[in-house]
């Protein structure tokens, strides 16, 4: 690791750190502890096997992806590098370090870069997009709730980047003219890799029900993790009705994805703060939903480092053929 991303990860931590400690002061560190140790032992268990059901179903989800790519993969070994992937989002300082592995092995076993990277990337893209369009539809029924506060403009905005950027992505014309303004840069070769990228993606555009279906599993997958959050409320003792877990999780979820702390570490405790006050419960049992699902997480987390030890040293992605 360089000093630049030495200095970066060392940042990040100290965000993290910084964000908890003022949110463990505000709520009282012992409250929280006590409220997560009153946990069932058996619910959390319950939301462990959940989590995990919840990724088989996002793995089923970029398999949907390959075959247009002509790529072949057995299933349980593309779960195994969906597993690695989240070791690596976890515990590596960038978002995407997940993915840039994943898309490292499937190219390994592949030999298709551009297609690797780009089932990847639509997997990011179909996934990104069921959680923009619950919470726009969850602000439609909760915006009295919160419409003193900054998110509906934090949901709008998101939602209008999201879908500014897919017109550029998926209208021919206008991605011509972003990659006419990119190519001035020259920075990197960066414009020769977003388009390599772009003609993989391409691929998919004459095939919309491989489009549809990824992205009706989706609305699954997102389904499931917002119910994660709910159960584990409910066995720490929380009373929000899970309407409102349609409008916050998905929020707190995309302010977590960005790049200045560790793993959303902070940014994640503070947006349930903030939002879950609004309708009732307090500081300590809005840390604790999210610091008990970053915990189940980790734990799942680690299954896939421990796969990245046994596959860590494939050079051509042999192992994984077989």
């Amino acid at each position: 690791m360089n000093i630049k991303k030495s200095i970066s990860l060392i940042l990040k931590i100290l965000v993290s750190i910084s964000i908890l400690i003022i949110l463990f002061r505000k709520a009282d560190m012992g409250k929280v502890f006590a409220i997560i140790r009153s946990m069932d032992v058996l619910i959390f268990i319950a939301v462990i096997f959940l989590y995990a059901a919840t990724q088989v179903v996002s793995t089923y989800r970029w398999s949907l992806f390959l075959p247009k790519a002509g790529i072949d993969m057995p299933f349980l070994k593309l779960t195994s590098l969906y597993y690695i992937g989240m070791f690596f989002n976890i515990f590596l300082p960038t978002a995407i370090g997940g993915d840039v592995v994943k898309s490292y092995y499937l190219y390994k076993s592949s030999g298709k870069g551009g297609n690797s990277l780009a089932s990847v990337f639509l997997d990011r893209f179909t996934g990104f997009f069921a959680l923009v369009i619950i919470a726009s539809v969850s602000l439609i029924f909760g915006y009295k709730y919160v419409k003193d506060t900054y998110v509906p403009v934090f949901v709008i905005a998101l939602a209008s980047m999201f879908f500014l950027s897919s017109l550029i992505l998926w209208n021919k014309g206008l991605h011509n003219w972003a990659l006419a303004i990119i190519s001035r840069i020259k920075l990197f070769g960066v414009n020769e890799k977003i388009e390599s990228l772009y003609q993989s993606v391409m691929l998919y555009k004459g095939e919309p029900m491989v489009l549809l279906k990824a992205f009706g599993v989706s609305f699954v997958v997102q389904f499931m993790s917002i119910s994660i959050f709910y159960i584990i409320s409910k066995g720490l003792g929380m009373t929000v009705p899970m309407g409102y877990f349609f409008l916050f999780v998905p929020i707190a979820v995309s302010i977590s994805m960005i790049p200045i702390s560790l793993s959303g570490l902070g940014l994640r405790e503070g947006a349930f703060v903030y939002l879950f006050a609004k309708v009732g419960a307090t500081d300590a049992q809005a840390i604790s939903v999210s610091l008990a699902a970053f915990a189940a997480m980790v734990l799942l987390g680690l299954a896939g480092g421990i796969e990245y030890i046994r596959l860590g040293n494939v050079k051509e992605g042999s192992e994984l053929k077989n």
